[in-house]
Protein backbone atom coordinates (compact mmCIF):
# COMPACT_ATOMS: atom_id res chain seq x y z
CA UNK A 1 0.00 0.00 0.00
CA UNK A 2 1.02 3.61 -0.57
CA UNK A 3 -0.02 5.60 2.46
CA UNK A 4 0.35 9.36 2.58
CA UNK A 5 0.93 10.85 6.03
CA UNK A 6 0.12 14.54 5.87
CA UNK A 7 1.09 15.47 9.43
CA UNK A 8 4.77 16.39 9.32
CA UNK A 9 5.54 15.48 12.93
CA UNK A 10 3.91 12.05 12.69
CA UNK A 11 5.56 11.41 9.34
CA UNK A 12 8.99 12.25 10.75
CA UNK A 13 8.43 10.18 13.91
CA UNK A 14 7.34 7.12 11.91
CA UNK A 15 10.74 7.08 10.19
CA UNK A 16 12.38 6.17 13.50
CA UNK A 17 10.28 3.02 14.00
CA UNK A 18 11.43 -0.35 12.68
CA UNK A 19 9.67 -1.23 9.43
CA UNK A 20 7.42 -3.93 10.90
CA UNK A 21 6.17 -1.67 13.68
CA UNK A 22 5.73 1.26 11.29
CA UNK A 23 3.66 -0.93 8.97
CA UNK A 24 1.41 -2.03 11.84
CA UNK A 25 0.74 1.60 12.77
CA UNK A 26 0.06 2.62 9.18
CA UNK A 27 -2.25 -0.31 8.50
CA UNK A 28 -4.08 0.11 11.79
CA UNK A 29 -4.60 3.87 11.93
CA UNK A 30 -4.44 4.97 8.31
CA UNK A 31 -6.19 2.02 6.63
CA UNK A 32 -8.44 1.11 9.59
CA UNK A 33 -7.44 -2.54 9.50
CA UNK A 34 -8.11 -4.72 12.55
CA UNK A 35 -5.35 -6.63 14.32
CA UNK A 36 -6.70 -9.84 12.76
CA UNK A 37 -6.61 -8.35 9.25
CA UNK A 38 -3.09 -7.03 9.76
CA UNK A 39 -1.96 -10.38 11.17
CA UNK A 40 -3.21 -12.19 8.06
CA UNK A 41 -1.64 -9.57 5.77
CA UNK A 42 1.75 -9.71 7.54
CA UNK A 43 1.62 -13.46 8.22
CA UNK A 44 1.88 -12.97 11.99
CA UNK A 45 -0.34 -13.88 14.93
CA UNK A 46 -2.86 -11.34 16.21
CA UNK A 47 -1.19 -11.01 19.62
CA UNK A 48 2.07 -10.01 17.94
CA UNK A 49 0.26 -7.27 16.03
CA UNK A 50 -1.33 -6.04 19.26
CA UNK A 51 2.09 -5.94 20.93
CA UNK A 52 3.67 -4.08 17.99
CA UNK A 53 0.84 -1.55 17.90
CA UNK A 54 0.85 -0.76 21.62
CA UNK A 55 4.64 -0.60 21.93
CA UNK A 56 4.86 1.52 18.77
CA UNK A 57 2.39 4.05 20.11
CA UNK A 58 4.46 4.46 23.27
CA UNK A 59 7.63 4.84 21.17
CA UNK A 60 5.95 7.32 18.80
CA UNK A 61 4.86 9.51 21.69
CA UNK A 62 8.43 9.64 23.00
CA UNK A 63 9.93 10.24 19.54
CA UNK A 64 7.46 13.05 18.77
CA UNK A 65 8.26 14.75 22.07
CA UNK A 66 12.00 14.48 21.30
CA UNK A 67 11.45 15.97 17.84
CA UNK A 68 9.35 18.82 19.30
CA UNK A 69 11.99 19.69 21.90
CA UNK A 70 14.89 19.35 19.46
CA UNK A 71 16.44 16.34 21.18
CA UNK A 72 15.97 14.09 18.13
CA UNK A 73 17.35 15.00 14.73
Amino acid sequence: YDIEVKDELISEALKYLPEKKRNVILLSFFLDMTDTEIAKYMNLVRSTIHYHRTSSLIALKKIMEEIRTGKKK
